[in-house]
């Protein structure tokens, strides 16, 4: 299992909309409004990379209203040695 957290911009205006659009994919499990550089933050759950890929690719590079994104692989500390 993946777990990443996607950093994200949105363009002047379409917090509100960018939001509820992204409410609605299955893969985001958590979504926060933050405050600083980014507008929002999205905790993502995938099986693997590829399905992460795709996710990215798919359905949150062509979301309304996002700017920008930076996207945050998490490495399971416990796991890896």
């Amino acid at each position: 299992m993946e777990v990443a957290y996607i950093l994200i911009e949105c363009r002047h205006g379409k917090l509100k909309i960018t939001s509820a659009a992204l409410n609605k994919y299955e893969e985001i499990e958590e979504l926060h409004e933050i405050y600083g550089r980014y507008d929002l933050i999205a905790k993502m759950v995938c099986t693997d990379r590829a399905e992460l890929k795709g996710f990215i690719q798919n359905k949150l590079q062509i979301t309304e209203g996002i700017k920008t994104t930076e996207t945050l692989i998490v490495n399971d500390l416990e796991s890896s040695d």
